[in-house]
């Protein structure tokens, strides 16, 4: 809007705008001239935040030159305003209502409005870009109020997002910490600091870089006056320039004298243990990456430290540690922090002493990702209670010190945890922090399990003993403190307002082949194979008797410490595998959240988009919401209810279906207010959409949480919500179409239909198993036929030929052999399915033989002609696989596993129901379509053979003509990411 009263107005909106932000505790000034690049820019607004400073470029619609403004403030030479530099620019649109808004009411109707609509940039949009990162989702703006702006300016997190110049930074550490750990490879052996993590060289480094830029971030930002006695004049140096031993040393030793152990201290130990001349030349290496980093402004943004921890840290992969994203934290602790829940209606957030009395335990806090998100949300309720930034100062220190507790087992995690929390405000003295590093090993004999060992039945009886952050040996288990280390006793709040975690997920694993014979280690970060099978004999008694074992993990694990340790109406805040909302070995877990909680959010993501490992950042799928993984997860959240009650009946739990992953925190608090803003309906609708600028984000469907089944939350499955609706009315009373009641299909689980062949580890497992297995189609090889791989490019019929052959083990009981082989039948069905590339879901062999591994055998119990094709013309259907998919394990977007557990529950056609006739029709239907090619199921709504066996399944087997309806449904799967997928 150009014209003179548009233009009028948005100067007089830029003014108001920047007096509410002040107003909410920002320092912000507007319609200033800044002189860079030989010329003259004019800037709408301009807000100092500590070491940087953030632009603001607002117009009314269409808004045609604001992407042009904004990037004009991020040119290549970066401006400056007040001696500190513009690191990212906020587009914020001013809406149509307000362009007819007198001039003195504007204020009163800017301070009113809450449909602003606000962007970031932190680098220019056509300038280069990162070609290894996936695109971003198409809902990029955001909608709010100058409280929401101020909100996401006031977060130290905004700006961290992938891409822009955090990326550039872990890059650029990345490749320091590596030469500096090459460096420090050439130390001898016996002269080489104490080791750190698994990888002790790498975590040196990135413990030095760390350590220098916190002593540059509080050399730039802390007042010395607030020292003790004895220390009021002392002032914090920036890093020595010569790169000295001696003297990074004693600097680091002085301001030990003041705090920050957490920080220091090791990194002081594994210098001084460094010999001086290899240290030099590695703190040569890392100091000018640090000015650099100090440089760019971008030091508070602590998801640098963690993303390369945790693309360094060799034991990662054991622990199965997951670093929790930025917008996943945000939007986890956003959704666990809803100010109208209960929970919080008795926390006075304006009193900075009654904030201290609250109690945030993360067990498994690794960098320190999800305490951070907590901070940051108790700190947006305190500025909404009180705008006051002398205030929020005051707020943040007994925060640290009393209300948040952190947990890990690996010391440089703590280490960077407590540098995490210590950014929060480098200002002030933080003098004490509960953050431990936990003992997970063996000694004198017993074995210590970490946080778990909280829990009531664990070997120490839940009185786990702490250790130092930085672990000696030699002394007596203690904790480190902002003055340095002090015996404590144990402790882990009971009553906690919230635990907060992203636990490890190793679990117990049946043998497989000759490499992995025994059972897959629960503690694979311990060196000692006897410390590690002792560790998980202890955890297993742990368990004994709880809902968690250790098939479905640590995960579930640690939710049991959670409900331990969460008061009655507290709550907990998990993110999980996806498994645990369908996988058997979770059932127990899901039935205890359904009878001690009210699940109150469960969230998914189907983002199909994936991200390629490359040397910033780990590979990753934003079905996860961890950085590192590639595994589908899942957010829970629940409240704790009394133990004399059994919560609200008609309580409902509410089942998010993200097509986007939030890619930066302003999007993920877009996305939190998008849900919490949710009116209950009342109408009795179920399915809401998640509305926000751009698009939807997925959509929201509302279960009574009396009527889930502990057997799988499999609202979870799709991002039409529909097609959940027709899967569950199919399975429970056979009418998949309301429209066509005659229509209706006879269900029955395959367990009531069929016996089951053999378990494949009881054929072909080195050590249990009773036959030797070879892979070849070959028929003239001597054994048994057997089905074994399923290899798309082979498998693409309804028949399928042996792929493997079965030989006797002499070592083994014939009898027991011959007894499996009786077990032998005609139909297979596939285990594990890739959607998009995999075609059947079920094959009829020329021959009796056993499935293995991809392929579980079914009998039908009473045999008779056509069950065996009706059967498997059913499960290749469009029907057949929608109920598949819904009843099945999820580990990955794209795959569906029905392990023999769930399998034998999987609804599916009514074999026995079916007469005479439909089964003679079922069986000439096979036999002519069983050579037809079929297409991989991404293409379910346009391969012919499929849409064939659709329409002849319901018209000549099934007697209905439905030929519409279901190409309608096939058309509806097609649009699923779960099946077009290729993970």
């Amino acid at each position: 809007m150009k014209d003179g009263k548009g233009t009028t107005l948005e100067v007089i909106l830029n003014a108001e705008l920047a007096r509410l932000l002040r107003q909410r505790g920002l320092e912000a000034e507007t319609q200033l001239s800044i002189q860079y690049g030989g010329r003259r820019h004019q800037v709408d607004v301009l807000v100092e935040l500590g070491d940087r400073v953030v632009g603001i470029e607002a117009e009314f619609p269409p808004s045609r030159t604001l992407r042009a403004d904004a990037e004009q403030r991020l040119p290549e030479e970066r401006m400056h305003w007040r001696g500190l530099p513009v690191t990212s620019v906020f587009e914020v649109v001013y809406p149509e209502s307000l362009l007819h808004v007198p001039e003195n009411r504007a204020r009163e109707e800017l301070a009113r409005c809450d449909t602003l609509e606000f962007q970031q940039l932190s680098r220019r949009v056509t300038g280069i870009a990162l070609a290894e990162l996936p695109p971003k989702a198409p809902a990029t703006r955001v909608r709010g109020s100058v409280t929401d702006i101020a909100e996401c300016l006031h977060d130290y997190w905004i700006g961290s997002a992938t891409g822009g110049p955090v990326s550039e930074t872990v890059e650029l550490a990345s490749q320091a910490i590596q030469v500096a750990s090459e460096i420090l490879q050439r130390v001898p052996k016996s002269q080489q600091p104490k080791a750190t993590a698994g990888d002790p060289q790498a975590t040196t480094a990135l413990i030095w870089l760390n350590a220098l830029l916190f002593q540059m971030l509080l050399a730039q930002n802390l007042e010395a006056g607030q020292f003790p006695p004895g220390l009021r004049n002392v002032k914090i140096p920036m890093p020595d320039k010569s790169c000295s031993t001696y003297r990074t040393s004693q600097q680091w030793t002085d301001i030990l004298k003041i705090n920050w152990w957490p920080i220091f201290h090791v990194a002081r130990e594994t210098l001084d243990s460094t010999p001086p001349y290899w240290a030099k030349n590695a703190l040569s290496v890392l100091l000018p990456v640090a000015t650099e980093i100090s440089e760019k402004g971008v030091i508070r943004h602590h998801d640098i430290a963690g993303r390369i921890f945790h693309r360094l840290l060799g034991t990662r992969k054991f622990l199965a540690t997951n670093y929790t994203t930025i917008p996943a934290a945000v939007l986890l602790a956003s959704l666990a922090f809803d100010p109208r829940h209960p929970c919080w209606k008795e926390i006075d957030w304006s009193s900075p002493d009654h904030l201290k009395k609250l109690r945030i335990v993360d067990p498994a806090c690794g960098t320190g990702t999800l305490l951070m998100a907590a901070v940051q949300e108790i700190l947006k309720q305190h500025r909404r209670a009180r705008s006051s930034d002398d205030s929020v100062r005051t707020a943040i220190r007994p925060l640290l010190e009393h209300a948040i507790h952190g947990y890990d087992v690996v010391p440089a995690a703590v280490h960077l945890t407590a540098a995490t929390l210590s950014m929060a405000e480098a200002s002030q003295l933080v003098t004490d922090m509960p953050l431990y590093r936990m003992p997970h090993d063996v000694r004198d004999g017993k074995p210590r399990l970490g946080s778990l060992d909280f829990l009531r039945n664990s070997p120490s009886e839940g009185k786990a003993q702490y250790l130092p952050l930085f672990v000696d040996e030699e002394h007596d288990p203690s904790r480190t403190t902002g003055t340095g280390e002090r015996t404590f006793d144990a402790y882990m709040p009971n009553d906690a307002h919230l635990v907060i975690a992203n636990p490890p997920y190793t679990r117990a694993g049946g043998p497989g082949d000759d490499a992995h014979t025994s059972w897959n280690p629960m503690f694979g970060s311990v060196l000692s194979s006897s410390d590690a099978e002792m560790m998980t004999d202890a955890l297993k008694r742990t368990l004994q008797g709880s809902p968690a074992n250790l098939y479905a993990g640590l995960g579930s694990a640690f939710l049991m410490l959670a409900k331990e340790k969460v008061r009655v109406g507290g709550r907990l805040a998990f993110v999980l595998p996806a498994t645990a909302l369908t996988g058997i070995r979770w059932a127990p877990v899901r039935r205890m959240l359904l009878e001690e909680f009210e699940v109150d959010w469960v969230v998914v993501s189907h983002d199909v988009r994936s991200r390629h490992a490359h040397s910033a950042f780990p590979g990753r799928l934003f079905v996860g919401f961890s950085e590192s993984t590639r595994i589908a997860e899942a957010l829970i959240i629940a409240t704790r209810r009394s133990r004399d009650s059994n919560g609200d009946r008609r309580h409902s739990v509410r089942f998010v279906n993200l097509r986007h992953n939030p890619d930066d925190a302003i999007n993920a608090v877009e996305v939190a207010r998008a849900l919490l803003d949710q009116p209950v309906p009342k109408n009795g609708k179920k399915q809401i959409e998640i509305d926000a600028v751009g698009g939807s984000w997925g959509e929201v469907i509302l279960v009574d949480q009396a009527s889930l089944d502990n057997r799988g939350w499999t609202e979870s499955t799709f991002i039409q919500g529909r097609l959940s609706t027709t899967a569950f009315s199919l399975a429970d009373n056979g009418n998949w179409n309301p429209h066509r009641p005659a229509s209706r299909v006879p269900m029955a689980t395959l367990s009531e239909l069929c016996d089951f062949g053999p378990y494949h580890m009881q054929v072909k497992n080195p050590k249990q198993g009773l036959f030797a297995i070879e892979a070849t189609t070959d028929q003239t090889r001597a054994g048994h036929p057997a089905l074994w791989h399923h290899e798309s490019r082979h498998i693409t019929t309804l028949s399928a030929q042996a792929n493997a052959r079965l030989r006797e083990r002499s070592d083994r009981d014939p009898c027991a052999q011959s007894r499996m082989l009786d077990r032998a039948g005609y139909l297979q069905l596939a285990c594990e399915l890739r959607h998009a590339p995999q075609r059947l879901a079920a094959v009829l062999t020329d021959e009796r033989m056993i499935g293995i591994r991809s392929w579980i055998t079914l009998r039908p119990k009473k045999p008779e002609k056509g069950k065996n094709e009706a059967l498997c013309l059913w499960l290749n259907s469009s029907l057949g696989l929608l109920l598949r998919i819904v009843y099945s394990n999820r580990p990955y977007l794209g795959r569906s596993g029905l392990p023999h557990g769930l399998a034998r529950s999987l609804p599916v056609l009514d074999i026995d129901a079916l007469s005479n006739t439909q089964r003679e029709s079922a069986y000439a239907l096979y036999h002519a379509m069983k050579h037809m090619p079929l297409l991989g199921f991404a293409h379910i709504a346009m391969d012919p053979t499929r849409r064939e066996l659709d329409h002849r399944l319901f018209e000549e087997v099934l007697g209905c003509d439905v030929k519409e309806e279901i190409d309608q449904l096939a058309k509806m799967l097609n649009r699923e990411p779960t099946i077009t997928a290729r993970h």
